[in-house]
């Protein structure tokens, strides 16, 4: 985004993305929209998707300034949407942001011609059942694999000397067609013409009971360089034909088409037992039981087929999938010691499936969970790798879900590898660390030992293990408030009409109210939700606090002014104890007072 120069649009907005800079295509692209904010050019499904971008650059305000991308639909010259791949960024010396656009649309139309023609190649090689191998004489290089639809599930990939000697050490092709196997070895690295060989071995079921290979060489020129390309097939001893182990039913799921438990487990387990420099990445549909109940099998069917989609479009060449059951994935990825590249991939799974069938579910959008671990860093022993992603995945759920995380135990604690359950102590305290939660139960106890004049640190604490933008206390029958952070809003007003209504009080349940996002208040309880909305509110807990008589005489609201986000359960725990608590505090302090101007 550095280059004004640049053929793509490039510009800058202002808070309210007015166009206030730009390079030509910028002011070509926005036309007679020149007074007007970008929203009003977006796709109306997908304002809220430009809005959360907004929400995620001003999170970086105060740091090193981050791109955040984004894929949404603006109107064109002839009244129709094109798609563009948004790139925006808060650019700390002006109140405003930086943008660049592409326009994708036309590029998508050939990708997908071009794609459907490779897929249809690709599905022909993974239907003949056969592997295939590639050997480079100019470095020596040679790679043994079976072709899974659009992804290459390596049986080996090393120097092929290295590889011919290690066929030969570990007894993998049988002693009495070695010599066979030797004139394959020299009609590969000679590659000056096509032949066939055939001998026996058990190099592609990993040393299990011995197969019949029929192996053709086939010499071919690419750029100017050598490759000697070749299908290497097993076939039955009794009839000749190929054999179908590697199908369907016995390492491909059926229904998405990609690796099913079985396949993955085994090619993971391999790549790990080599040292590969390989991620492990599980990931869960977010709510899948609710997409079943809300929508019916069919379509929950249809969704784990369109996420096993995204993650194979995503992943390339770089990675292997697999379905290890229901709506659970899991992806072994390549050259995981790349963290930018490795996030990369993770973000572009996660946007693509919050993107499927907006048309169908609307604001309950797919989304989808990641939990990962690396090989050589986390652990070399991949059932060690396989529990740590696995508990990785589960604090991305006590997180609020539609996240990834990359497990860092300086950042989320040591999970106890040695026990067979989940220690959820381990995983609770990833996401509250010790330090924080010591500091706010410290200026609670100051607030139960010295009064309400410590309210504004424990809710500057409680602000930050929560993680919410902002707190505030409102007490007695005006609802004043007494305690806020930060300390701004010590002078926000009470909206008595709004917030004292039946309709509102009914969305409470023993006290507590949650509201992960606020667009369900859209049309429910629309003067609400513009009041939140003018307040940049995202989200929401709240909780009553009471007199003696048990009547409503104030409450605690805690505000999440980022991103639209859910609370975990400890979350919510913590909140509730802050908040009974206070309560405590408050009706001692009113009876003091009250025993005080007695006397």
């Amino acid at each position: 985004m550095e280059n004004i120069e640049a053929i793509y649009p490039v510009g800058r907005l202002d808070k309210s993305l007015l166009v206030v800079g730009g390079n030509k295509p910028m002011y070509e692209f926005i036309g007679k929209y020149i007074y007007s904010p970008l929203y009003k050019m977006v796709l109306e499904e997908d304002v809220d998707k430009l809005k959360n971008a907004v929400s995620c650059c001003n999170l970086h305000s105060g740091t090193q300034a981050e791109d955040v991308e984004e894929c949404l639909h603006f109107i064109n010259e002839q009244g129709r949407y094109d798609t563009y791949l948004v790139a925006l960024r808060r650019i700390r010396d002006f109140d405003g942001y930086e943008i660049e656009l592409q326009n994708v649309s036309e590029n998508v139309r050939q990708i997908g011609r071009i794609g459907s023609q490779v897929g249809m190649l690709r599905d022909y090689l993974t239907v003949s059942g056969n592997a295939l191998f590639s050997y480079r004489p100019a470095d020596g290089w040679f790679k043994l694999f079976w072709m899974d639809y659009e992804q290459e599930v390596d049986i080996c990939d090393m120097l092929f000397e290295q590889w011919r000697e290690q066929a030969v050490r570990e007894k993998l092709i049988s002693e009495k067609d070695r010599e066979a196997f030797d004139s394959f070895c020299e009609a590969v690295k000679s590659g000056d013409q096509e032949q066939t060989y055939i001998f026996r071995g058990n190099m592609l079921n990993r040393g299990k009971s011995e197969e019949t290979y029929r192996v053709k060489i086939q010499p071919r020129m690419y750029v100017g360089q050598k490759r000697v390309l070749g299908v290497w097939a097993v076939i039955k001893k009794r009839t000749g034909n190929n054999a179908d182990d590697y199908a369907e039913g016995n390492h491909l799921d059926s229904m998405t088409k990609i690796l099913n438990r079985k396949g993955i487990m085994e090619y993971a387990e391999a790549k790990v037992a080599k040292g590969a420099d390989v991620a492990v990445m599980m990931l869960d549909i977010d709510n899948f039981k609710n997409v079943n109940d809300t929508y019916g099998h069919p379509f929950g069917d249809a969704v784990i087929t369109a996420v096993a989609d995204v993650i194979k479009k995503v992943i390339g060449s770089s990675g292997v999938a697999g379905r290890v059951g229901g709506d659970e994935f899991m992806v072994i990825l390549n050259n995981s010691g790349d963290e930018l590249a490795l996030r990369n991939y993770l973000r572009g799974i996660k946007m693509n499936v919050g993107t499927l069938f907006l048309d169908k579910v609307g604001n309950n959008k797919i989304a989808c969970s990641i939990g990962v671990s690396r090989n050589k860093v986390d652990s070399n022993d991949f059932k060690e790798l396989y529990r740590i992603a696995d508990r990785a995945l589960y604090l991305a759920k006590e997180k609020g879900k539609n996240r990834y995380i990359i497990y860092k135990p300086e950042l989320h604690g040591a999970f106890r590898l040695s026990e067979g359950d989940r220690d959820l102590t381990d995983i609770k305290e990833a996401f509250y660390a010790e330090r924080d939660l010591f500091a706010f139960n410290r200026s609670l106890s100051d607030l139960v030992l010295k009064g309400s004049g410590e309210l504004t640190d424990v809710l500057e604490k409680m602000a930050h293990v929560l993680t919410v933008s902002r707190a505030r206390v409102f007490w007695g029958e005006s609802r004043k408030v007494i305690g806020a952070y930060p300390l701004s809003l010590m002078e926000d007003k009470y909206n008595e009409a709004c917030f004292e209504r039946e309709e509102y009080v009914q969305l409470f349940r023993n006290d507590m109210l949650q509201i992960g996002n606020l667009n369900a208040l859209e049309y429910s309880m629309p003067e609400a939700y513009h009041l939140y909305r003018e307040k940049g509110v995202c989200s929401v807990l709240q909780h009553y606090l009471r007199d003696e008589e048990g009547n409503r005489k104030g409450f605690v609201t805690v505000e999440e002014c980022s991103q639209i986000r859910g609370f975990p359960k400890l979350a919510v725990q913590i909140f509730e104890s802050m908040c009974k608590v206070l309560n405590a505090v408050l009706l001692r302090e009113e009876k003091e007072q009250k025993k005080a101007l007695d006397n």
